[in-house]
């Protein structure tokens, strides 16, 4: 790992933590300018860590039909949200995958079922170009979020109005 994403690998952690925080506060659903409301749910899966090196402790939530309740007994003590499993619904279309906060990676993305099999035959390079398509999408989502992300963690209201109200959803 370079100096430069090991010094901002809290940012993407912070970001994840925020990004669950917002998914709970609208039973799933969160709300992006120019876009409107898109569902986001942390999903089977959630590692966070404190510490580095030897001395770094990590947690894992992992289940089928988890709540993540360890997740959030781990962040009251401290840990950092490193890896999530998201599932991302835009309009009709949903995909699922794994986001490791460090280095803003993306990781095994399940995409949503497009052409039926009989079609799929017959234009695989349309198959192809949607997929991409849903693909491009999903990610430019992560940024948009990012960006709202940005814009709320560099504002005075941060520490007034949004850390306060984390705080409050971590003790719940």
């Amino acid at each position: 790992m370079d100096v430069l994403s090991k010094d901002l690998s809290f940012l993407g952690r912070e970001f994840l933590t925020w990004l669950w925080f917002k998914s709970e506060e609208r039973d799933g659903t969160i709300m992006v300018p120019d876009v409107g409301d898109i569902e986001i749910v942390f999903v089977r899966k959630l590692i966070l860590e404190s510490g580095e090196g030897e001395y770094s402790e990590t947690v894992a939530c992992h289940g089928l039909h988890s709540e993540l309740k360890e997740g959030k007994a781990a962040l009251r003590k401290g840990k950092k949200i490193k890896e999530a499993r998201i599932k991302l619904g835009i309009e009709s279309d949903e995909c699922e995958f794994t986001f490791k906060a460090d280095n803003f990676q993306f990781q095994t993305m399940k995409l949503p079922a497009t052409l039926n099999m009989d079609e799929e035959e017959k234009d695989k390079e349309g198959r192809i170009l949607e997929r991409i398509y849903l693909t491009e999408t999903a990610i430019g989502m992560m940024e948009k979020l990012f960006s709202l992300f940005l814009n709320k963690r560099l504002s005075p209201a941060w520490n007034s109005e949004e850390a306060p109200k984390m705080k409050k959803w971590m003790q719940e």
